[in-house]
């Protein structure tokens, strides 16, 4: 008789002991998803939470639609909720509404993402609108919902983008009598390709990814003159302004006494205490200014606010406490390296708008056989950047790069296809489908901006603006990176500024292989356990996952959590709460 197996909530926590003390491959890591998975753990798919079916509200409504409503945190659930509360006068949004459409509302059904809620509006007269209402998480006051308004107005009338047509906003939720920032809209033509791609043959998908690289390139004829948002000319202050909008040579838009390019309104340089603290905001003149940016935000928030034992997901905290000495002298490391980051070709220097993220529920299609790109939605903290940096591909024609040719050569079906199962064949053919895809937008898109040593020109960018947030060896891994290939880099003769010794690279290498193994076994965690990034999940399962969970570390023998505890950071136990509770009692409610 065979004995019993533990439960795979023990058994991934005695796989941890393991990976941490013998520093096994990352194979390791990767079994812990062969665990077979109780039949309550419903697993959700990869990515962020797709905003689900909304919630109906009618003349009577309840505090519901102002709270965060889709889904749940299974820690740090109270900072969760807070930043995305916002209560605002219902009557007053369906007067706007009414005023703009000449029709009132009979009906209103909710819909939310991490960052706003949308309002789906039915009109008497059978018309459809969306009301947008910016939570306070998405980013700064003013600036995003006014840099979101003019952005969708410039792509729309000068480049030919699709976006929904604007009805009526306001920026300044102190002085309007809605109370909050909001954005109303028609509603976007033809079906969501979220709903849709998995149906889609392969014909459908190439017409889906040529129709987005037509439009995209309609972008890329926009080269302005600076570094930043975009902004109605009123709505910013003639000193935060760029002397002008377009570079000498771009094509010419009958824009330039209406539009200019302002600071940046992204919320990474406005969370936290960096709102009300005084930085280079841009518009930048050059990539190098830009660059500069992040480090000197990053160096001026660490010095003054960073809590060394403070995360906002505490499976981040593993390597223990940071210390701001070591962020500042890398940031500065950083700094230091940066002419040799930015590429020579003006080509991938240019300044251009990009959609920020193209994932397939921002993205409609045609209701026909053709399936046409017909709608893009969500232009939140879209910018104006260099080339290089904005270019990225769309999240849906993500695939497994194992394999992948470089270049302009076509991905091929792997040796020995012929002599695999047919279920085995079955999933090449589709892997090669979905590499296909992308090499098509690769080839078409990408391919002509393409730079030398791309991952270690943008990696360190990448790393620099997140330290506090990713860890401080991210970083330091991008900086080997530059000093290892900086001949290829550097211009001229100029030495490296960086030094490493030969036991400050081996160590290096243990400490990525490390926190590799680690993250991708806390990444298998969150597939067991069945949540998302900073432990979300869906609202209907939120309490069986957390008497799972309390479950889980009640039944853990006391050996076992001795050893971890001795090998693991201080409060090991990752499903916790680790930020201050807000203080304000109605994001508490």
């Amino acid at each position: 008789m065979k004995a019993p197996r533990s439960p795979p909530s023990l058994r991934i926590f005695r796989a941890a002991i393991q990976l941490k003390s013998t520093n096994v491959s990352r194979k390791l890591a990767t079994a812990v998803t062969s665990i077979t998975a109780p039949s309550y753990l419903s697993l959700p798919p990869p990515g962020p939470p797709i905003p689900p079916v909304g919630t109906s509200f009618g003349a009577e409504y309840n505090d519901n639609l102002f709270r965060y409503t889709s889904g749940r945190w299974l820690y740090n659930e109270s900072q969760q909720m807070a930043q995305r509360y916002i209560k605002f006068d219902v009557a007053a949004l369906y007067r706007v509404i009414a005023s703009v459409c000449d029709s009132h509302v009979v009906s209103m059904e909710k819909k939310e993402g991490l960052f706003n809620k949308t309002l789906m509006v039915t009109l008497a007269n059978g018309r459809k609108v969306a009301a947008r209402i910016k939570n306070p998480i998405a980013g700064p006051d003013h600036l995003m919902t006014s840099s979101e308004v003019a952005t969708m107005d410039f792509v729309r009338h000068n480049l030919g983008i699709p976006v929904p047509k604007i009805l009526a906003w306001s920026s300044h939720a102190h002085n309007n009598a809605v109370g909050a920032e909001y954005i109303i809209m028609e509603s976007a033509p033809g079906v969501q390709l979220s709903t849709v791609w998995h149906t889609m043959d392969s014909k459908q998908k190439k017409n889906v990814v040529n129709s987005l690289v037509a439009l995209e390139q309609n972008m890329l004829n926009a080269k302005f003159a600076q570094y930043g948002s975009l902004y109605y000319k009123d709505d910013i202050p003639e000193s935060k302004r760029a002397p002008q909008l377009f570079t000498h040579g771009s094509r010419r838009f009958d824009s330039e006494g209406k539009f200019c390019i302002g600071p940046i309104a992204h919320r990474n340089f406005y969370e936290d205490e960096r709102a009300a603290m005084n930085l280079d905001r841009g518009p930048w003149s050059s990539p190098g200014d830009y660059l500069r940016s992040l480090a000197l935000r990053e160096e001026a928030w660490i010095s003054r606010f960073a809590k060394p034992n403070i995360h906002d997901d505490p499976f981040r905290s593993v390597s223990g406490p940071q210390l701001q000495e070591e962020h500042l002298r890398c940031l500065e490391q950083y700094r230091s390296i940066i002419p040799a980051l930015v590429p020579t070709a003006r080509k991938v220097l240019a300044s251009n708008l990009w959609h920020p993220d193209l994932n397939p529920g921002n993205v409609f299609v045609s209701d026909d056989e053709e399936r046409r790109v017909v709608s893009i939605i969500d232009w939140q903290g879209c910018w104006a950047g260099p080339a290089y940096l904005q270019m990225t591909s769309p999240s849906f024609l993500a695939c497994d790069s194992f394999g992948l040719p470089s270049g302009l050569d076509c991905p091929k079906l792997p040796s020995g296809y012929d002599l695999m199962s047919l279920d085995t064949k079955a999933a090449m053919r589709e892997d090669h489908k979905a590499q296909m895809l992308y090499k098509l937008y690769e080839i078409k898109q990408l391919y002509p901006y393409r730079i030398s040593n791309r991952e270690t020109r943008t990696m360190p960018v990448r790393a620099a603006g997140r330290t506090w947030k990713d860890g401080i060896l991210p970083l330091r891994l991008a900086l080997l990176d530059v000093f290892s290939q900086w001949p290829e880099l550097s211009r001229g003769d100029e030495p490296c500024p960086l030094r490493f010794t030969r036991e400050e690279v081996q160590e290096l290498k243990r400490q990525r292989d490390r926190y590799v193994d680690w993250h991708d076994f806390l990444d298998d965690m969150r597939t067991t356990f069945g949540m998302r990034l900073y432990g979300w999940v869906s609202p209907h399962e939120y309490p069986s996952k957390r008497a799972l969970l309390e479950g889980t570390r009640s039944r853990l023998p006391v050996a076992l959590t001795s050893q971890l505890e001795a090998i693991l950071p201080q409060d090991w136990w990752p499903f916790r709460d680790t930020v201050p509770l807000p203080s304000a009692p109605e994001a508490r409610a």
